[in-house]
């Protein structure tokens, strides 16, 4: 499924069988472009690392659940051994 069908799947379900703009889509990826471009700093991450890793712990999906830590952990190597340690200490503290 491509991000048009995506987009219009739930504009169907708020109001069926309305076709939405192609200059609609495009905005809409604009936007999305334009968030994904401002990506979150190692502070902002280090800030909220121990949520995520609580709602991972807890068996939850946290990279569903906070998909821009997730990207951040994947691209920097530095917060991701802080997470590893943090979710190795959680684990560890649970058994």
């Amino acid at each position: 499924m491509n991000i048009k069908d995506l987009i219009q799947r739930i504009r169907n379900s708020i109001n069926p069988h309305e076709e939405l703009p192609e200059e609609v889509i495009v905005g809409f990826l604009q936007v999305l472009e334009k968030v994904r471009s401002e990506e979150a700093s190692c502070t902002e991450i280090y800030n909220c690392l121990d949520e995520y890793v609580e709602k991972q712990v807890h068996g939850k999906d946290a990279a569903k659940l906070m998909p821009l830590v997730r990207e951040h952990l994947d691209m920097c190597g530095e917060c991701c051994e802080e997470y590893e340690a943090l979710l190795d200490v959680l684990e560890k503290t649970a058994e």
